[in-house]
């Protein structure tokens, strides 16, 4: 188990640090949230089997490596995945389209010259919901500029 010193160096480094306990209370560890190329991986290998992908997922988030039963892996992961889950909901257009994370990423990166590959999810999924509203308040003004050029160009 983790001092407070040694926890707080793990949030300076990266960021939020996941506290998963198991439900005897016996079994600890601490995670961080995957990156987005994690993800991705882990996406990949879920396709070929579920079981592999969230041991995988557990494994690339967990801080301390110590051995962890199956049991235990398999639930912590469930419960990054949740985490996951609730980080990519945000307002501006939720719909999924196909591509949706390379998309994703490209406005990602083109709002602010940061790979998001390299972001955790939550990091992600708001950087996300900037660049879709920077996208939507650049073409609101580009519009209003043609309304304003038209209505000079057409008044004389």
């Amino acid at each position: 188990m983790l001092d407070e010193t040694a926890l707080e160096k793990l949030k300076e480094k990266f960021g939020t640090v996941l506290k998963l306990t198991s439900d005897d209370q016996l079994t600890t560890a601490f995670c961080k949230k995957p990156s987005f190329t994690t993800f991705l991986k882990y996406q990949n290998k879920y396709k070929e089997n579920p079981h592999d992908a969230i041991l995988f997922l557990f494994q690339e988030c967990v801080l301390e490596k110590e051995i962890y039963e199956d049991e235990f892996m398999l639930s912590a992961g469930n419960s990054i995945i949740e985490i996951i889950k609730k980080d990519s909901e945000f307002a501006i257009d939720a719909t999924p389209q196909k591509d949706e994370f390379k998309k994703s990423a490209a406005l990602i990166r083109n709002a602010f010259q940061v790979d998001p590959y390299q972001l955790s999810m939550d990091e992600f999924y708001k950087l996300l919901e900037e660049a879709l509203w920077l996208q939507k308040h650049t073409e609101t003004r580009l519009e209003s500029t043609f309304i304003t050029a038209f209505a000079k160009t057409f008044s004389n």
